[in-house]
């Protein structure tokens, strides 16, 4: 095979590829070096400059590492990660004027707007050298457009630079709205852009000194306000469609928006009201397939108590970090978009009964998930302490455990499921040995990926609730690799640290190694790694306990055992381990039964030996589902249809 520039064969082995001229150790290495690349054609220098494009940024201030954890990433980081692999591109570029010319276009792929200067700066270039507008697909917007030092930092470099008389621009007047009016054009210069990202940082992370935090002038605090107490009459100043005009993108595949924090607050500020007007203008956007929003509740900016959007068959991709979207609004959304295949939303709101009021068309979220059985392929819902995102309603019997998601089993595509025990077992924080049991049949066949979120347990009892739950969960996992479809590769338990290192670390470490074991002879990846956090923000101060408040921790476990030897004057004998491991299995055995009621015998007499024997009581006509009967009579709940 002959390279296109007849310099003879290529080289068996990878060419190594130098990130920048002054890697090499001497003139000649560097020639050889140059003359490699320079053999090679443009179809493989190509994929080369496009691997070095740095990634886009990410909407959710959350990053989840390969190892499962999370951490927290604000827009300094983001930042910095984009810079880095920048430069790596800009050095490939500075190899020789053939790299260049090769790697130039992709410099502006992705490009990130991180301070004022640099929005100045790129209005400029792209208004001077018409060519790169074409080559831009991917633009971050990491400055506060309506904070008050961005604006005041405008136009000083846009003074510094030359003014409207250099650029040719005389309607760009030095007002309040001079920030704004220069992402527009931007955006308006790049024809092909498919991904804008809108992540204004929060002011108390980016504030330098104090007094200069960035945050919103009054009169967008004031205009946002008028709007959310009158949305009906027009605008008096900020007219966002102006601004923002995304029906003019006609290339735009992915918007994404993180409504930042002003004030300990994101409900007055400038990207929450874009991420209502972005839900408003959906139907406009008509090659939109991925919407990303981040603190935000979706709703809709002409008129919020309007539920029921239209149909909206372009949108793919669904992803609602850190929301506060209740139950109609999240149905709405499903139904809407017929083609849905990937649904992620974390709930930081609990959606109330009465939200049952103004389901659309009536319909729960199960409903709604099951139509979209045809497309989903992910789906994560993922609700922590505050609350569910599920409403009860008022179907007899009213029991919490009676609402979950029924459809998990019919979604015949869904490939990665991630749930926590709302979505799979219901409302209820208390489980029995039948709801592991069961999760073989709660799982739909096609799945590979499973991964449930334990986060129950409730008041002062909640650590001995939740060891209990966690137990049945791990039988759970072991009759799944018993019962498993071919597909399913991997189960992850999203959980709290402190099982690992408390009073009962021994027995919880036993069973979680048993379920590898079991898993790794089923041919399935088994691992455990935190809980999701709950979206709160660094600087928010940890609660303190009150006075006389009793600490939950048992005490710290110490790794190393010779440590703990001389901390405390004693170590457990390796031949007493095992006895020592009994009398935790004796202790652990109150937080199965504490608080308990005594048995009813005679309930307990009256019950059916078998599901068949109730079934025949109720009689032919008892207008249940089968499904409701089945859970009823295993969940100890038969009586409350019998009698």
């Amino acid at each position: 095979m002959a390279s296109s520039t007849g310099g003879g064969p290529l080289p068996r082995r990878p060419v190594p590829v130098p990130l920048s001229p002054q890697s090499t150790s001497s003139p000649a290495s560097r020639h050889l070096y140059l003359r490699s690349l320079d053999r090679l054609p443009n179809e493989l220098l190509l994929p080369i400059a496009g691997a070095l494009v740095p990634l886009p940024t990410l909407t959710t201030r959350f990053a989840l590492r390969p190892t499962g954890t999370w951490e927290f990433r604000d827009a300094s980081h983001q930042w910095a990660d984009w810079l880095s692999a920048h430069r790596n591109l800009l050095a490939f570029a500075q190899t020789s004027q053939r790299m260049a010319s090769v790697a130039k276009p992709f410099l502006y792929h992705n490009l990130v707007i991180p301070n004022a200067r640099s929005l100045v700066t790129l209005y400029h270039r792209l208004h001077t050298r018409p060519e790169i507008r074409p080559w831009i697909r991917d633009i971050t917007c990491l400055v506060n457009v309506a904070g008050s030092q961005t604006i005041f930092d405008v136009y000083q470099a846009w003074l510094a630079q030359g003014g409207p008389d250099t650029w040719g621009a005389p309607h760009l007047t030095p007002d309040s709205a001079i920030a704004l009016e220069l992402l527009k054009r931007i955006l308006l210069h790049a024809p092909n852009l498919r991904n804008f990202l809108v992540a204004f940082p929060d002011h108390d992370l980016v504030a330098s000194e104090p007094g200069r935090a960035d945050v919103s002038l009054r009169l967008y605090k004031q205009s946002i306000l008028d709007h959310l107490t009158n949305p009906e009459q027009p605008w008096s100043w900020i007219d966002l469609p102006v601004f923002f005009p995304f029906e003019r993108m006609r290339n735009l595949t992915s918007l994404r928006i993180y409504c930042h924090r002003e004030d300990g607050a994101r409900d007055l500020t400038l990207s929450r009201l874009l991420a209502d007007y972005a839900v408003a203008i959906l139907p406009q956007l008509t090659q939109l397939r991925t919407l990303e929003l981040c603190g935000s509740s979706a709703n809709n900016f002409v008129n919020e108590k309007e539920i029921a959007l239209p149909p909206l068959p372009q949108i793919e991709h669904l992803r609602f970090y850190g929301s506060q979207i209740h139950e109609p609004r999240l149905v709405a959304f499903c139904l809407a978009c017929t083609n849905l295949q990937t649904l992620v939303v974390h709930f930081e709101a609990s959606s109330p009964d009465e939200d049952r009021d103004l389901l659309p068309e009536g319909k729960a979220l199960s409903d709604a998930l099951a139509g979209l059985a045809g497309s989903l392929r992910t789906l994560e819902l993922v609700a922590l302490s505050e609350g569910h995102y599920l409403t009860r309603g008022r179907e007899r019997p009213r029991k919490p455990e009676n609402h979950r998601l029924r459809c998990i089993p019919d979604l015949q595509k869904l490939q990665t499921l991630t749930l926590d025990y709302r979505g799979v077992f219901g409302t209820l924080g208390i489980l029995e040995m039948e709801d592991g049991e069961r999760l073989c049949q709660l799982l739909p066949p096609s799945l590979q990926d499973f991964t449930l979120v334990c986060e129950w347990g409730t008041a002062s009892d909640w650590r001995q609730s939740y060891m209990a739950n966690l137990d049945m969960v791990l039988y759970g996992v072991e009759a799944l690799c018993d019962g498993r479809s071919s597909n399913l590769r991997s189960i992850s338990l999203a959980i709290h640290s402190w099982p690992a290192e408390g009073k009962f670390h021994r027995r919880f470490r036993r069973e979680v190694e048993t379920a590898r074991q079991r898993c790794l002879r089923a041919g399935i990846l088994f691992r455990t790694f935190d809980l999701l956090p709950s979206y709160t923000d660094e600087d928010e101060p940890e609660p303190v306990p009150e006075e006389g408040e009793e600490d939950d921790e048992e005490g710290e476990w110490i790794e190393d055992e010779s440590l703990a030897a001389a901390s405390t004057g004693s170590v457990i004998p390796h031949d007493e381990e095992t006895e020592y491991e009994l009398e935790e299995e004796d202790e652990a055995s109150e937080y199965y039964f504490s608080g308990d009621e005594d048995t009813d015998e005679e309930r307990a007499a009256r019950r059916p030996p078998t599901f068949a024997a109730f079934l025949e009581q109720l009689g032919e006509n008892h207008g249940h589902s089968f499904e409701d009967l089945f859970y009823a009579y295993h969940e100890d709940r038969w009586d409350q249809y019998l009698f």
